[in-house]
């Protein structure tokens, strides 16, 4: 090992560094408040990032507008539909409410089909959307593991203490999903559905087409499919990431200020060090490249402590989690973006404070 390398300093101040180690992985405190903000959006888009298997059309309220160019749309629809997707179901939905892991209260859409036969149609013409085994009978509902034990529904048990709907299934699925038939005549959505079944990018495609051509020529219309409702998610749940920018920058500025403190205590104590250094030949640009290295070769070792310590939570709360409904699913790139900019800031910050240390020649001063 050579005297003048970053681990040379690392291996005769192993406390020390140990410390500053402990300190920098603070940082990544940002991966868990980025997991965490990100969640609620999450459990939207684990099942809305798939292909478009359907459309679904209502009016949007009951304003005299809303109902004329719904029965317009009724009936020019017909002539709107691309070859592959002809098939059109009357259904109703309803909002399903539940807790999002940020403890505020989130909902979700509910298909109801008038009739058994025509939940089995959707599945058939939805490929493996909903479980094959899901069967419905009238007055019957099917949730996902998540959402039933989200809001404590057991199988054979009310939706609600004034509901009559009974749980039949639990699905074994990810996100927040819900399906029930109700036997009525009174339907306000039409449903559009594959004509076979084949749910591949083409009908993602034209179903996609087809939606943003309906909110074109009818503003008073409203229009699902997966596209669009996560667009409307994301919009929705935009205001959570100013929280995520509020919680990087003062965390980043905390940790900043602490570790340079620290740091710059360090470098305190080797003046001595760096003036025999520079007695000896050194010049500013080596000695400044020996502080910088030591840095990021520190900086390193507490991002892989950081990610141990982070999988470890993450882990911890899952299964904490869990029973509630909560769930985080997959790495998220907010939490990944948050913590990379963090670094940055604050790693960058203190190299160049060091870099002007140097350039004010202290290194030398006995």
């Amino acid at each position: 090992m050579r005297p003048f390398s970053a681990f040379t300093y690392i291996r005769n101040n192993k406390w020390r560094v140990l410390v500053l180690i402990m300190m920098m992985s603070f940082i990544t405190v940002c991966f868990i408040g980025g997991m965490y903000v990100d969640n609620p959006g999450e459990t939207f888009r684990v099942h809305l990032e798939d292909r478009n298997r359907y459309l679904c059309v209502s009016p949007r309220g009951s304003s005299n507008d809303a109902i004329d160019e719904y029965r317009a749309l009724q009936e020019e629809l017909p002539s709107m539909l691309p070859p592959e997707a002809q098939e059109i179901l009357y259904i109703n939905r309803r909002y399903i409410d539940y807790d999002c892991i940020m403890l505020f209260n989130c909902t979700t859409d509910c298909m109801m089909f008038t009739s058994s036969e025509d939940f089995e149609l959707f599945k058939s013409r939805t490929g493996d959307l909903v479980p094959e085994d899901v069967h419905l009978k009238d007055h019957e509902m099917a949730m996902s593991e998540l959402l039933a034990n989200n809001r404590g529904n057991k199988i054979g048990a009310p939706i609600a203490a004034d509901s009559k709907y009974i749980l039949s299934n639990i699905m074994d699925k990810k996100g927040m999903e819900a399906y029930a038939v109700v036997e009525t005549t009174a339907t306000n959505w039409m449903l559009i559905l594959s004509n076979d079944g084949n749910c591949d990018m083409k009908l993602h495609e034209d179903l996609d087409h087809l939606a943003r051509e309906i909110v074109r020529k009818y503003p008073h219309v409203y229009v699902v499919t997966n596209t669009l409702e996560l667009e409307d998610v994301e919009q929705q749940i935009s205001f959570m990431y100013y929280i995520f920018v509020a919680i990087v920058v003062l965390v980043a500025i905390v940790l900043l200020i602490t570790i340079n403190a620290a740091f710059t205590a360090a470098y305190d104590k080797r003046k001595h060090e760096f003036a025999i250094y520079k007695a000896i030949g050194f010049t500013k640009g080596q000695i400044f490249r020996k502080i910088a290295s030591e840095v990021l070769v520190m900086n390193g070792a507490a991002v892989v402590l950081g990610a141990i310590l982070n999988a470890g939570v993450i882990l911890v709360l899952n299964q904490v989690f869990w029973s509630a409904g909560h769930h985080f699913y997959r790495v998220s790139s907010l939490a990944v973006g948050g913590t990379v900019i963090a670094e940055v800031v604050i790693i960058a910050t203190i190299i160049l404070l060091n870099w002007h240390k140097v350039r004010k020649c202290e290194v030398t001063e006995e």
